[in-house]
Order: structure tokens, then sequence, then C-alpha cells
């Protein structure tokens, strides 16, 4: 954060920040709002300064795929919201007055700081990601997206499967009705229990990630029998889909290994697997895994479907106002393509094994691919989002 500490003197870079994460402020609010700067706004532009506003205007930037833009108006919008909580000489607030704060304002402390760290997890800084998380889950205890947020940060972070449960079981105890939470949990330990006697320090930590390690992964995701194949494949399709750890890069082969953890049920499988499918062109196919995965909870596979369904949607709609012109100035052959672009349409009805919102943004992914067919441009123009620090991070936690 970028205001005032408690003497009403602004922090310097290595200071305290004063969010109250106890961070310096060059490695977050600070840094976060100076990187950003000199691209924000016109010459002679005077931004906003509500919270509102700022969060509206970090949305658009979002919608934008300006991430640099984005992170500097949440960041923003998290000052505004925060300006006024009391925080100690080390810049920490307590968990009391984080919690008063975020009901001061009605809920949007909590709710920015998870954005922002979803927006952190998106651009691979794993450490802010679940640092906004933390601080999240601090100021409103019973705001589930905020623990699904830590333990999706967590897990990209390749922390260990223990440090995962712990934080889940948080999670669980505050608030009880979340399935998605209480299978993340079990998931958790039973990967845990599988683990062989004296494997020590899990295979995410950053400092174990050596030749040794990528070959048990391997190995695992070779082998029918074990019962952690399905995590191994997830980690090893990533890895060859991202060319990690100095991998060669192979979709085949990655693509072959993400299956085998979507079949599975690892989640991160599902969404790395529908990344790559975009990436190759295939959104249909795509739709279908990221829907797997934004149903289990994973909030990154949420934003890129509703992304890509509106980019599909304005695609659409674009191609259609063109060939109704045409149609109207008498060309026949416009006619004949919006004729032949509803047929397809039809055709595309969404999956009945998909839920109803997943299976509509399923829909428009495939009507994208029907209006490609009609324009000679490709499926799936939307830019994809960067997986491979997320893909990359996800080490073999499985691996002996």
């Amino acid at each position: 954060m970028t205001g005032k500490d408690m003497s009403g003197k602004k922090p310097g870079p290595n200071d305290k920040c004063t969010c109250g994460s106890g961070a310096k402020a060059k490695k977050c609010c600070f840094g976060a709002a100076a990187s950003a700067t000199s691209s924000l706004s016109e010459p002679g532009h005077v931004l906003p300064g509500s919270v509102d506003e700022l969060w509206s205007m970090g949305k658009e930037a979002l919608q934008a795929g300006d991430d640099k833009k984005a992170l500097h108006h949440l960041t923003m919008a998290v000052n505004s919201a925060a300006k006024k909580m009391p925080r100690n000489k080390d810049g920490i607030a307590t968990d009391a007055d984080l919690a008063a704060c975020n009901k001061e304002t009605e809920g949007k402390l909590a709710a920015l700081l998870s954005e922002r760290s979803s927006l952190y997890l998106r651009t691979g800084d794993h450490a802010a990601a679940i640092e906004d998380a933390e601080t999240c889950t601090r100021a409103d205890p019973s705001y589930e997206k905020g623990h699904l947020r830590l333990a999706v940060a967590y897990e990209a972070a390749g922390a260990a499967l223990q440090l995962q449960l712990e934080a889940c079981e948080r999670g669980v105890a505050a608030c009880p009705s979340s399935e998605v939470l209480v299978a993340r949990k079990w998931r958790l330990k039973k990967a845990i229990a599988e683990q062989p006697q004296g494997a020590g320090k899990a295979a995410g930590d950053a400092g174990d990630r050596d030749e040794s390690a990528l070959e048990a992964a391997r190995r695992l995701a070779d082998d029918v029998a074990d019962p952690r194949r399905a995590m191994a494949a997830a980690d090893w399709g990533s890895i060859l889909a991202t060319g990690a750890h100095g991998v060669t890069k192979d979709f085949v082969e990655a693509e072959k290994y993400l299956r085998i953890g979507s079949d599975g049920g690892d989640i991160s499988a599902q969404r790395n697997l529908g990344f790559l499918l975009l990436q190759l062109e295939r959104p249909g196919e795509a739709a279908l895994e990221l829907s797997k995965a934004a149903e289990a909870g994973d909030e990154q596979a949420v934003e890129v479907l509703a992304q890509l369904a509106k980019e599909a949607e304005a695609k659409q709609a674009a191609l259609r106002e063109k060939l109704e012109e045409l149609a109207q100035d008498g060309d026949e052959r416009a006619r004949q393509m919006l004729s032949e672009l509803d047929g397809s349409i039809e055709e595309t009805e969404p999956c009945g094994a998909l839920g109803v919102g997943q299976a509509s943004i399923a829909l428009a992914l495939r009507r994208n691919a029907a209006c490609a067919n009609h324009t000679g441009g490709g499926p799936g123009a939307a830019a994809v989002p960067v997986w491979e620090a997320t893909a990359g991070g996800e080490a073999a936690e499985a691996a002996a």
C-alpha cells in the first residue's frame, strides 16, 4: 500500500507496507503501484479515488488483458479501502483491525484482496498471491473464495502437501458448508497418506525439483497401478507442455499425460489440458476440460471460460453484422453463409453433462469455432493466459 504509516510519514521502499501484511513496501503495494504508474492514463487525467471507481477500472483493465494496469488499480482500491485501518509500528494490522476494516467497507477489502491474489497468481507471482489470499482470510474468515484462492496459490507454488492441508482445514473450519474445500481436504489427506514412509520433504519444494524428482514423476505417471498416478501425470504433462525445468516441450506427450491426470480427477490437469487445447486451437475440447476444472472450484478456469465466452460472442456478433450488411446489398453468398452459420450454431447445443453456466460457455466457444469456419480465422482467438508459471510450479508432489 502506498499510503502513510501511523506517524503520518509515507513509507520508503524498504519500510513495512502500510496495508497490514508486514512485507516491505517495495515487495507489496508500493512496488505494484510504482510499476504501472507510467502507463495508467493520458497526461492531465486525474484518476478517481473511490474504492468502487478504482475497482471498476481494475476490472476493465482485466477484461482488456492489461494485467499491469489492472494490478495498479486494484492496489489503489485496496489502499483506499484500508486507508483508515490501524497498524502497528511494523506496518502489520491485527486480525481484529482487518475484520473491522472489512466490515466498514461492506466486504470490499476481502473481495479486493481475493481478486488481486488471483491476478498475482495469473502473472506467476506465487508469493504475492499467497500473501494476499492469507490477508483476505484474516479479514473475513467466512469468505469461502479467500480460502479457495489460498489453496490454489499454495498448490501452484508447489507448497508441501502438509502446508496445503493445514490451510485447507482452516478453510473448512471457517466454511464448513463448502463442498469444494471439503473435497480438496480429503484429496490432500489421501495424497499424504499414500506418500512412502520417510519420503522427506515434498517434491513440490523448490529446492528439491531436480532431475531425480522429474524422473520419479514420469515413473509414477506411467505406473497404472500407483494410486498417485493422476497427480504425477498432471505434473509431468504440465512440465512437457511448458518446457519447465529444462525439459523439451512436447505437446503430443503433454496432452497424453494431462488426459491421464484429467481422467483421474486431478483439477490442475483438467485446467492445464484446457489451456493446452486452446493453444492447439481446439476450443470445443478445451471448453469441456475447463468446465470440469471450473465445476470443481478452479478460479482460473472459471475466469478463462468467461473471458473466452465474451470474446466468442463478440466475434459472432461482428460476423453476423457484416454478413447482414452484405445480404441487404443483395449478396447471395452472404445470405447462404448466414443460413449456414445459424445451422452450425444450432448443432452445437451444450452437452447435458455440463452445468447450465458452464454449458453456455462451452456453447459460446463452439459458436466461435463455427464463426471461424466462415471467416477463415483460427478458432479461439482469445489470448491464452500465462499458465506456464503455474504449470511449471506444480512439480511432482507425489514423487518419492
